[in-house]
């Protein structure tokens, strides 16, 4: 990825034009300072463009800020999911605060766990169930080592009954409220293992089963008419707020090209718009963030003398993707 820097043409004065090529690496939903600072999501100053000149605690505030906007339609779908099975009151916001000393995750993995007992006695599932019995501290309090070992007992059952290292989160990261991230999809597997064996999942899953029918199944005729606020609607919608329209082409329904990668995206709840990417999911918007080759942003220095912005500070940043020539 290279960012290059021009004073904007528009504006007065004789400046020269500077360029600054920077190298970033992105694992998923990573952004580097350089990025940042290319995408206005933290002020460039004016003295430069090194590192040293985004504050720390700035960069991770502002990240922490991207990854939960990400997260939320996630935790909205597993709250609805883990509130009808367990009878319990829990949302996007109070999400960890509930779950964090295990008592819930526990119950919800003994319901799977009956529900895979029945599935064997009525010889819908042939394979032998995992002899685990789940111990848990129904009055754990928060913060505590009952609620670290009630996680600890819900992940050893996990890991028992097939769920992956790398699907699972360490004790800590609940307990402790430390990796958002690794709980949510970790409950999202715990979905799936629930799904098998009949138990409802949330809306993601079921959009997940849709897709891998529509897949082996062979296209009908002809597409139903459109409706009025339709998936297509919002896919437009958001690609123009987000300037990358151009690159954005339907190719089915619920089946669409961005940037030269076909992905499938569906609503959930009718509110998020959400893209499959790879074994989990992404909102549009931040899908489109962190996939758009080339991003132009219009950015003012201060004035040093009196802290003002004018015209003769003004300048656009260029975002780009390259290859190396070798």
């Amino acid at each position: 990825m290279a960012t290059f820097c021009y004073p904007d043409p528009r504006c007065r004065g004789g400046q020269k034009h500077f360029g600054v090529a920077m190298a970033a690496t992105r694992e998923s939903g990573g952004m580097t300072p350089q990025m940042m600072r290319a995408s206005g999501l933290v002020p460039m100053e004016s003295n430069g463009f090194d590192d040293g000149e985004v504050e720390e605690d700035v960069m991770e505030q502002k990240l922490a800020e991207i990854q939960e906007q990400s997260l939320g339609p996630l935790k909205e779908d597993l709250a609805e999911w883990l509130g009808k099975h367990l009878g319990m009151e829990v949302n996007a916001e109070n999400f960890l605060d509930v779950l964090d000393n295990g008592v819930y995750l526990c119950q919800m993995a003994k319901i799977i766990q009956r529900k895979a007992q029945e599935c064997v006695m009525d010889g819908s599932y042939t394979e032998p169930l995992p002899n685990y019995k789940l111990r848990c501290k129904n009055n754990a309090p928060s913060g505590s080592w009952f609620a670290r070992d009630n996680t600890a007992n819900f992940l050893s059952w996990c890991k028992e009954f097939g769920m992956a290292d790398d699907q699972m989160f360490e004790t800590e990261y609940l307990v402790s409220h430390t990796a958002e991230k690794s709980v949510v999809l970790c409950l999202l597997e715990l979905a799936r293992i629930g799904y098998k064996f009949g138990l409802e999942p949330p809306s993601l899953i079921k959009m997940e089963k849709e897709m891998e029918r529509m897949e082996e199944e062979p296209p009908p005729p002809r597409p139903p008419p459109p409706k009025p606020n339709s998936l297509d609607d919002e896919v437009k919608r958001i690609a123009f707020m987000c300037k990358c329209h151009d690159h954005v082409k339907k190719l089915g329904e619920g089946k669409y090209l961005i940037f030269g990668k076909v992905v499938q995206i569906r609503f959930l709840q009718n509110r998020h718009l959400m893209v499959r990417v790879g074994g989990g999911w992404d909102t549009l918007e931040h899908y489109l963030i962190h996939h758009n080759p080339v991003q132009v942003f219009e950015h003012r220095r201060p004035n040093t003398a009196n802290g003002s912005h004018d015209s003769t500070s003004k300048y656009l940043c260029f975002k780009s993707k390259y290859k190396s020539a070798d």
